[in-house]
């Protein structure tokens, strides 16, 4: 584990920084591949460097067969110069885990720890054992899983009753926890926001863009950003593309994200059944999404469930327009017809007729693409969403 000494010294009691110094927090993941919870998360510690008085530390559960890998590249790219190491291993030592997590929030005079995802939930919780450091956790989806992943969420609901605060990442998940019996006025929402200041390129940089990833001036180039999991319905997505592209012979797909291996190996299969070989790809994680963005001409994103995705925010911030399953909290960003179309569940015709429609209209195409992006920079902004952050962190510290 990464050791530092701390930036000052300070003797105000735990829990209570002293004015001379910023807000100290810890973001505690878990993380088995780089995905939208870690992107929003890496996204708030960004935008709390850059815009709050919050001094945000990064700190993941390693030596788990090495799935941190993923994220701590990510990381890295994010410009977060170390991550904090917790130990780890397919045993789940969450009491060795605590008691070291402890040790580094006295180290580095941590105020508040912020924990995101299940495990991630449960050390917080388990961490009020050992520390008295204010707690506070962003639950991002309550969802249809597999018997193993509702298992999970019946543990995270559990520990959520001992934190000190429960956030929200989403309108949508905010109703659904307090269904679950958390107090209305106690759950602030905190949107994960997202930094749009990548300017999109010119149309000849763009064409070179497309000539780079082998697509042709007259093809229709979709891309969707998603880890390999089932409710990402990557199998309803390969299905309404063959529609599209039977109707429309000139189009390609790429599948960006990493997942579980298995399910890859079976999307694989179902692709080559359906006679896409040659103009589906999976293109595996893409640590610079932007050039694959700045060349597509859509993002198509079918889903069973979801808060308010993180790629689907890339797409929008790239001007993309955006044609997506209408579950979770995806009405809040994208209105219909204006910044996206949303498309019903599991509807596989409907999600082709509403893709082939943008093919036909380029007209319309641009006019979204262009209100997304506004969308993002106006209504979505990180500034607006890690100062709501530092004000939970100062109520929760005023307690």
């Amino acid at each position: 584990m990464t050791a530092l000494t701390p930036l000052t010294n300070s003797s105000s009691p735990p829990g209570a920084p002293s004015k001379a110094r910023k807000i100290r927090a810890l973001h505690i993941i878990h993380s088995v591949c780089h995905g939208g919870i870690e992107s929003a998360m890496l996204n708030w510690v960004r935008g709390l460097e850059n815009f709050t008085d919050v001094e945000p530390y990064v700190a993941c559960f390693a030596g788990d067969r090495g799935l941190e890998a993923a994220f701590l590249r990510a990381a890295e790219t994010y410009g977060v110069r170390r991550v904090y190491q917790i130990p780890w291993t397919r045993r789940k030592p969450f009491l060795k885990a605590a008691r070291v997590l402890a040790k580094l929030v006295d180290e580095l005079e941590i105020d508040v720890v912020h924990t995101h995802a299940y495990y991630g939930d449960m050390l917080g919780a388990i961490l009020k054992r050992y520390s008295k450091v204010k707690v506070v956790s962003t639950v991002y989806v309550w969802g249809k899983y597999e018997l193993h992943r509702q298992i999970m969420q019946a543990l995270d609901w559990l520990s959520l009753r001992f934190v000190d605060k429960v956030t929200a990442h989403c309108e949508e998940t905010r109703r659904r926890t307090i269904a679950l019996g958390f107090r209305e006025g106690d759950v602030p929402l905190l949107i994960a926001g997202f930094p749009a200041d990548v300017q999109p390129p010119s149309e000849e940089r763009r064409r070179e863009l497309r000539r780079e990833a082998g697509i042709a001036d007259d093809e229709i180039f979709m891309v969707n950003v998603a880890r390999i999991h089932p409710e990402k319905a990557h199998d309803q997505l390969l299905r309404s593309f063959a529609l599209v592209h039977k109707q429309h012979p000139k189009t390609k797909l790429w599948i960006s994200g990493i997942g579980w291996q298995y399910l890859e190996n079976e999307l694989l299969s179902l692709r080559d059944s359906l006679g896409l070989q040659q103009v589906v790809q999976f293109v595996g994680h893409r640590s610079d999404l932007w050039p694959m963005l700045h060349a597509a001409d859509m993002m198509v994103h079918a889903s069973h469930v979801e808060g308010v995705p993180i790629a689907m925010l890339y797409g929008m911030a790239a001007g993309l327009p955006v044609v997506i399953s209408d579950v979770g909290s995806i009405y809040e960003a994208i209105r219909q017809g204006d910044t996206g179309i949303r498309v019903p569940e599991n509807d596989v015709e409907g999600f082709a007729r509403e893709v082939q429609g943008l093919i036909e209209d380029p007209v319309r195409r641009k006019r979204i693409g262009r209100a997304a992006r506004r969308f993002v920079e106006e209504e979505y902004s990180i500034e607006v969403a890690a100062k709501r952050v530092e004000v939970t962190y100062r109520e929760v510290l005023a307690r």
